[in-house]
């Protein structure tokens, strides 16, 4: 009878320590997931949407992998210092510039945010080879929705896809008028 209480007891601690341990892995996994999102949230708030560019590269240099890559519709750029060019060109051409996150959601390693660039134009944009001629600065202010997908690797951002509307900012910068596509675009030749 002792020995069968005694197989009770253990299968009950047994059943006791499963669950504490599962529940103990869920608080890790979400904190991590947490974690995930804060490092994206930075990147918007105090990357891109940073006036200075001394505190943006600081904060890049802590948030983002030495050899970050970013896959954007224009072709991938590898390592972080050509990705914080980038971000200085981007304030050069749109000094206000800010982001706002609108949702984000983390799975394992990625994590994937849904947000909303604005920035008003301060000089021409340079044309980047298939995908865009060079953007006259008219001033304008330009709103553009976007979606980036970020891998996450050992704490810090380590590579990252971006899908943006490019048709629709062209359009907001003036680039072409969507309404009379074929005059803006082609000219008054039929």
């Amino acid at each position: 009878m002792r020995a069968i209480s005694t197989l009770v007891l253990a299968l009950i601690c047994l059943a006791a320590g499963i669950g504490a341990g599962y529940e103990l892995a869920l608080v890790n996994e979400h904190q991590r997931l947490e974690r995930n999102k804060l490092l994206i949230r930075l990147s918007h708030e105090k990357v891109w949407s940073e006036r200075d560019n001394a505190t943006a590269t600081r904060v890049a240099r802590e948030i983002y992998v030495p050899g970050f890559v970013d896959h954007t519709p224009e072709g991938d750029s590898t390592g972080l210092n050509d990705f914080i060019k980038g971000i200085e060109e981007n304030r050069g051409n749109f000094p206000d510039w800010t982001e706002r996150v609108d949702a984000i959601v983390a799975e394992g390693d990625l994590v994937a945010a849904r947000f909303t660039s604005s920035g008003t134009q301060a000089r021409d944009l340079r044309a980047i080879p298939r995908s865009q001629p060079t953007i006259p600065n008219k001033g304008r202010v330009l709103h553009m929705p976007a979606i980036e997908i970020f891998r996450v690797s050992q704490g810090r951002l380590a590579e990252q896809w971006d899908i943006t509307d490019g048709w629709n900012a062209n359009a907001q910068l003036g680039l072409y008028d969507p309404d009379h596509w074929r005059e803006s675009v082609c000219g008054n030749k039929p």
